[in-house]
């Protein structure tokens, strides 16, 4: 381990996430993330993961970190893994989540991703401290990044575990300081407190924000799946840059649409930030 790396005390590992620790909770979960948004940003996630991972060396050794319960994404990105030998371990803190992510890929659609995955129980800084220095070619954090309070310590590590040449791909809920009241999905709350439709709220590094989830996604008129809320946190998009900097990485953070050359967008028009680091 790099001594430089700063201590994470692991006892802070659920504080934010107890949905994901709840049987009642996330199942119910698991099933509002079949929408349409989640699987778009899914589809994009994977243009990307495709482009990228042009010119890595083979095979490509790739984690999902807080990978959730739907390994059934990343089509063409799993399809050039199986292809070429590659592998993924599929990180994820709660057991339960974890087991539904194999209930995911258990119909015969999926058998052969089973050849390339490992499901990793993780919180997702322990898993990159325990594993090898310059190991992972790919990390993909799919609406997780927001997770991380120390972004610091995130990307200490991965210019660690990183191989040269070796990317992280994640989606950030928004560069803007400017706390919407509500997305596609969710609620979003100031200070634990709900905020009226047409106000929003402005954040600072180091602020969080609470995401309470409808029970209906694109519906907020049909209330809350009851007890699914969440706890994140707000980096700006000046911190990350330095941060990039000073870890050695590239950085592009913007629109998606701006980082895929238009002829491999497929019409998809939605806007997703993401967050590309390439290790220098």
């Amino acid at each position: 381990m790099n001594p430089e790396i700063k201590p994470h005390n692991p006892s802070n590992n659920h504080q934010g996430l107890e949905m994901y620790f709840s049987p009642k909770i996330v199942e119910k979960f698991a099933e509002l993330e079949q929408n349409e948004k989640n699987l778009k940003v899914a589809q994009i996630v994977d243009t990307i993961l495709l482009q990228e991972s042009i010119g890595l060396k083979t095979p490509i050794y790739s984690a999902e970190l807080g990978g959730g319960a739907h390994p059934d994404r990343y089509d063409a990105f799993f399809s050039k893994l199986i292809n070429e030998g590659g592998h993924m371990d599929w990180v994820d803190v709660a057991p339960l989540m974890l087991e539904l992510a194999k209930k995911y890929i258990s119909n015969e659609k999926y058998q052969n991703r089973k050849q390339v995955l490992t499901f990793v129980k993780s919180e997702m800084l322990e898993y990159l401290r325990g594993i090898e220095n310059e190991k992972l070619d790919l990390a993909i954090m799919k609406y997780t990044i927001d997770h991380v309070d120390h972004l610091e310590v995130l990307f200490e590590l991965l210019s660690v575990k990183l191989t040269r040449g070796g990317k992280l791909i994640a989606t950030i809920g928004s560069t803007s300081p400017e706390l919407k009241s509500y997305s596609t999905n969710a609620r979003f709350l100031y200070n634990g407190e709900q905020f009226p439709d047409n106000e929003t709220r402005t954040l600072t590094d180091g602020d969080n924000f609470t995401v309470k989830f409808f029970k209906v996604s694109g519906d907020p008129t049909a209330g809350y799946l009851e007890g699914a809320e969440t706890l994140k946190y707000y980096h700006s998009a000046e911190k990350i840059k330095r941060f990039a900097e000073s870890f050695g990485f590239d950085i592009f953070l913007g629109d998606w649409k701006d980082f895929v050359p238009q002829e491999n967008q497929k019409g998809e028009t939605i806007n997703q930030d993401v967050l590309v680091l390439t290790k220098k």
